[in-house]
Order: C-alpha cells, then structure tokens, then sequence
C-alpha cells in the first residue's frame, strides 16, 4: 500500500517557496529570458505574502478587504453575545479538546477576503490605512512604489494573459526587483511578521534573499 503524501504550508512558508523558485528563475535567465515571467510572479507571491504576514495582527485581519474585516469582526461580535449556534460533538479522545459543528450555515463564520496587493502595499508605511496593529510601519519611497506599480503591473498582465505578442523591455528589470526586496528587507527584518518560524527557516529566509541580492546584481 502507497502512503499518502501531503503537501503542508502556510502563508510563512509560502514565501520561502515563492523566494525558493524566484532565485531559481533567476539564476537561468541568461540561458532563457522566458523564465522573466515566473521571476515576476514568484516575486510578486513572495512579495504579497510577506504583506499579509507583516499586516495580520492577533485578530488576523490586517490582510483582509475592509469589507471582509467588519464581516469577520461582526461575526465575533455576535458570538460574544452567544448569538452564534454551535452543537457539540463529544471531546477528542487525543487532544482532550471540545469538539462541536456550527448548527447552520448563518452561524458559520464569514469567508476571509485578501485585500488587492495594491491596498496591502499602502498598509505597509501608511498607519491609517491600516485593520490592526502588527509589523512595524515600513519605509517606502517613490521609487520603491513605482517598482511595485510595474511588477503589479506585469503580474497582471501574465496571470490573465490573452492572447496576443507581447514584448517586455528587460533593461530596469533587475532595479524594479532590487528596489521590492528593500522593502522585503525591512519586512524580514520586524519580529512580528515571521516570529512563528524556527531558527532555521529564518535562516534560510535570509539566505534566499541574501541570493536574490546577489544573482540581481549580476544581471
């Protein structure tokens, strides 16, 4: 009998994967300019889930849409007031926890909705915009901001490709990249976006940005 395989991640680890495969990409564009394309969207993956992880307080909705917060924040609200009806199923014999179900689909809680990578990117340096207290403020110039704007811009683009020739001037590429891990950077560098990782993720966190760094400057 084959044992089953499973794929297990998070949004912490899901940015050392899309870091994992940027760097990759990277490292063979010389031999194939092609894998641009998925230097940008890992980059652009790596890039939003730091955002979440950076913004996503102890009520984790820093990364939601607006609408999504007050829904998750109303639903909370109703179940401190034992609006919400639960039916209980017996405690777990290993963990000795309670176990129950939501007794209908109204008493289920909302379905959380990311903000767009565009509203998590001014979360990160303007306060007010933000759902909750979590990472430190972030230092973004204009320069930085019109990086995000072309890799956004780019990401688009390739994740709703329609049919059609395409060219993409590469020179500027590798500072629009330069100028995003800045900011990554700072990210990785706050104790709260990245705390629940052990020291060796951390370290291999660093180790792959550190990479970037150094394969971009050789482009």
């Amino acid at each position: 009998m084959i044992e089953e395989q499973w794929l297990r991640i998070d949004e912490r680890t899901d940015v050392t994967v899309s870091l994992s495969l940027c760097l990759s990409c990277l490292n063979d564009v010389h031999v194939d300019p092609a894998l641009w394309k998925w230097a940008i969207l890992s980059l652009h993956s790596a890039l939003q889930g730091s955002m979440v992880c950076h913004l996503s307080g102890t009520a984790s909705i820093g990364g939601l849409s607006d609408s999504s917060a007050r829904e998750y924040l109303d639903w909370h609200e109703k179940d401190r007031r034992g609006e919400i009806k639960r039916i209980e199923l017996g405690v777990d014999d290993e963990t000795g926890i309670p176990s129950y179900e939501f007794a209908s689909k109204e008493d289920e809680p909302p379905k959380p909705r990311l903000a767009d990578a565009k509203t998590l990117f001014k979360r990160l340096y303007r306060k007010h915009k933000r759902r909750e207290g979590a990472g430190g403020l972030i230092t973004v110039d204009a320069s930085q901001r019109q990086a995000f704007d072309r890799l956004h811009s780019l990401r688009n683009s390739f994740a709703h490709f329609a049919p059609r020739g395409w060219s993409i001037a590469l020179d500027g590429l590798p500072d629009t990249f330069l100028s995003l891990l800045s900011v990554l950077d700072q990210i990785s560098a706050d104790p709260w976006p990245f705390r629940h990782m052990s020291s060796q993720e951390k370290d291999r966190h660093r180790r792959l940005l550190l990479g970037l760094r150094t394969q971009l400057g050789k482009l």
